[in-house]
């Protein structure tokens, strides 16, 4: 195919075009005036335009070659359209990269033919840009059917040629099969968008379709669920079982939730043990519903042959548009929701309310300020006496901190669990170490025979480096003996798989410091579990001593029982919650040793409880 540019691909342009005009001359020559002279000339320039059309064509034939072999050796395929008649040429490395023999594809329709129909339109697209000169080359990567019934992967990629008006007359191009490449390329956008242990889509996943279905219900009008899913205790399952199996059961949770799905949900997996479920549409009662068939199919055995494969879950449900108008709000307060069924003791599911938000902008808030106490030596130290029930004497006092914060005084009970949530405990745990020894040299100094003093220790601060080694060397620091500190742990000690508490409190007990172990009989209490711990001193909690003079009460059984069994193993007996004579009368004749409680005094700050016991006692 001859056009105006082809002399810029001749080898001699200027050579041709003399030789072309000077055999025309000699033609024209001839052809007026005939005779050997004219003949010959005519003859020599056409011989010599000859063996320059024969160069040419032989560099023609190299070039076109080299040019075939580069796309072979490129892997590629070659294309030649017209845009005006349609006509296609195919090259036979193209036909060969879709396996087939011959060349079938006479015009652009049967080309279309071929096309994937999800991506026709961009690829006309894509044409029609290029040859409106829209964009400077044409590029496109779309799916071709193959000989063998399956769709190739190709990048096309050409350049139009055009006239003087800017019309495109011809186009020229390449194809390359990327088909294992675009494989390679799903697989990694699969794995992007799954988590990789169940198979379900991740929390990026969920970020998108959220916000697709975000504008989707606001369109309709109509309203969508988020379903933030925890589940319960499945910390035990990884300390006690190993992570194996943690894994097994979120594999297990996984496929259980999605076969109970219904149609208008999708689930997907946060991280860690949480879950997602979008439901969409929905209402308060579906998602209800759906949270109700969630929680029973956990309730029921997960795997057929481990019927103990079971758990629990927490499940927050916010709803838009009522509760968020933006997916992470939205997701915010499930997530919200969730805690507060959790803290509802969990395997339970609570909708979203504004009051929740309130109750965490106040948790942050008191997060902050004990973070700012802290450094601002805010806290102090309050002694509650520990009397014995026979005689009435001063036996011991427990240290309890108390916190000022400015004019208000805020509840231990409301800042403790904050502080073990957050991880401030161990430094605030550091302090009333530091501080409640301060106050014993303190009072040793004028009380030489002074009582032992208890502190308590906090689950967390045995997950950290050697507690025991560190108070026994803050009691070497200080020059006091082992036997003027007590110790007060909870039963959970023994029972955290992430610390050596046991260690450690028999290390302690190895030091002559007193261990007492407070609130018995809110948690797992055992006679097995007081046999491996190191203690000498057992507190009954104060919500057995509060009703155990109501009619109809059983905790007088009970305690005489936890009595009975401490004095088996030589333990004394601390009754908490005393505010009665009526509760220390019947106390004392169950047989318990020590009261501590109101009835004996508040706590007081350490001048008034000098003045009011340590003096008394001298």
């Amino acid at each position: 195919m001859l056009h105006r540019n082809t002399p810029t691909t001749l080898r001699f342009p200027g050579l041709t075009l003399g030789l072309l005009g000077t055999t025309l001359a000699a033609f024209v020559f001839w052809h007026w005036q005939p005779g050997s002279f004219s003949a010959g000339l005519l003859i020599l320039s056409g011989l010599a335009l000859l063996a320059v059309v024969y160069a040419e064509y032989r560099h023609f034939h190299s070039i076109s070659q080299a040019y075939h072999l580069a796309m072979q050796a490129a892997h590629d395929g070659f294309w030649a359209w017209n845009p005006v008649s349609k006509e296609l040429q195919a090259g036979q490395r193209l036909l060969e990269i879709l396996g087939y023999e011959r060349n079938f594809l006479p015009d652009t329709h049967a080309w279309l033919r071929l096309l994937h129909p999800d991506d026709v339109a961009a690829y006309n697209q894509a044409v029609a840009q290029h040859l409106k000169g829209e964009n400077p080359h044409f590029y496109c990567e779309y799916r071709v059917l193959g000989h063998n019934g399956s769709y190739y992967w190709v990048a096309s990629r050409g350049l139009a040629v055009r006239n003087r008006k800017g019309i495109a007359y011809l186009m020229v191009g390449s194809i390359t099969d990327i088909t294992e490449r675009r494989r390679h390329q799903e697989i990694l956008e699969h794995q992007a968008r799954h988590d990789p242990l169940t198979g379900l889509p991740n929390r990026s996943a969920f970020a998108e379709d959220l916000q697709v279905a975000l504008q989707r219900t606001a369109q309709a009008e109509g309203q969508l669920a988020v379903l933030f899913i925890d589940l319960d205790r499945f910390k035990n399952i990884n300390d006690s079982q190993g992570h194996g199996a943690g894994d097994q059961m979120l594999h297990a949770v996984a496929q259980a939730f999605s076969a109970v799905l219904p149609a208008d949900s999708r689930l997907y997996r946060q991280g860690g043990d949480e879950f997602i479920v979008l439901q969409e549409p929905s209402s308060a009662e579906a998602a209800e519903a759906l949270a109700q068939q969630l929680k029973a199919r956990l309730n029921t055995p997960l795997r057929a042959d481990n019927p103990s494969f079971m758990s629990t879950a927490s499940i927050g449900i916010s709803l838009f548009p009522s509760d968020a108008g933006d997916g992470e709000t939205l997701l915010r307060h499930a997530d919200t929701a969730m805690y507060a069924a959790k803290a509802a003791g969990g395997n339970t599911a609570c909708f979203h309310t504004p009051q929740m938000d309130a109750r965490l902008i106040q948790r942050i808030s008191l997060e902050s300020r004990l973070r700012a106490a802290l450094l601002g030596n805010c806290f102090a130290l309050y002694f509650q006496p520990q009397i014995r029930l026979a005689d009435g004497c001063l036996v011991g006092a427990e240290a309890l901190i108390r916190w000022h914060d400015g004019e208000e005084m805020v509840p231990p009970d409301l800042f403790i669990p904050v502080a073990e949530e957050c991880g401030l405990i161990v430094e605030v745990g550091d302090w009333v170490i530091s501080e409640a020894l301060r106050q014993i040299c303190a009072w040793r100094a004028k009380f030489p025979a002074l009582v032992p003093i208890a502190i308590n220790l906090s689950p967390r601060q045995f997950r950290h480096d050697a507690i025991a080694q560190r108070i026994c060397q803050a009691l070497a620091d200080a020059a006091l003996p082992a036997h003027c500190l007590k110790v007060e742990v909870t039963e959970s000690i023994a029972l955290d798989p992430e610390g050596d508490g046991v260690e450690q409190l028999q290390a302690l007990h190895a030091a002559g410091i007193g261990i007492a172990l407070d609130d018995f009989g809110t948690g797992y209490s055992s006679l097995s579990l007081l046999q491996s711990l190191p203690v000498s001193t057992l507190k009954i909690d104060r919500s057995f001593v509060r009703d155990l003079l109501a009619p109809n009460s059983s905790n007088e059984p009970l305690i005489r029982a936890m009595i009975a069994m401490a004095h088996s193993l030589s333990l004394q007996v601390v009754a908490e919650g005393v505010e009665t004579e009526a509760q220390a009368a019947h106390l004392k004749n169950l047989g318990c040793d020590i009261m501590q409680g109101y009835l004996c005094s508040r706590p007081l700050p350490a001048a008034q409880f000098e003045q009011a016991f340590l003096q008394t006692e001298t």
